[in-house]
């Protein structure tokens, strides 16, 4: 099943997709990536472009994860926001477990992960990178999708 949508003025939603487990708060927000929007990408905010958004380059600045693919650089794409439960790409090759902490990587648009510490807190960089908690077991590959709680510290 494809994504289905409560809309209001066709620029704030809510949704739910059976088929990926993914639902919660979406917004339309301008793909200024550069190029056409890649599901599962972790975004922030342009400098340069009002409404806009670019892939995290900046591990401490994610605003927004792409629910969709295909979307044209310069039109408007859903954005999964803070609060939902989404599918976030991973790095190529890091492998995500179940209750990990979700990072933003070192690879602009892509998501990291780490073991989450228990009791007190990770580091304080590590802490500030958060953008949720590993909701699925994913074995590393390329391109691969891993369920998250989505949150930003």
């Amino acid at each position: 099943m494809a994504l289905s949508i409560s809309a209001h003025g066709g620029v704030v939603a809510i949704g739910y997709d059976s088929a990926t487990n993914e639902r919660g708060f979406l917004v339309k927000m301008l793909n200024k990536t550069g190029v056409s929007s890649v599901k599962g990408t972790l975004l922030s905010p342009s400098t340069a472009v009002d409404r806009g958004v670019i892939l995290q380059a900046n591990e401490f600045d994610v605003i927004a994860i792409c629910q969709e693919a295909g979307i044209a650089d310069g039109s408007e794409m859903w954005c999964w926001q803070v609060g939902s439960i989404c599918q976030a790409l991973l790095k190529n090759t890091i492998t995500a477990a179940r209750g990990e902490l979700a990072l933003a990587a070192d690879t602009d648009g892509r998501l990291d992960r780490t073991t989450n510490p228990g009791s007190g807190l990770p580091a304080t960089d590590t802490h500030f990178k958060e953008v949720g908690h590993v909701m699925q077991n994913v074995t590393g590959g390329t391109d691969q999708l891993c369920l998250i709680s989505f949150h930003t510290n």
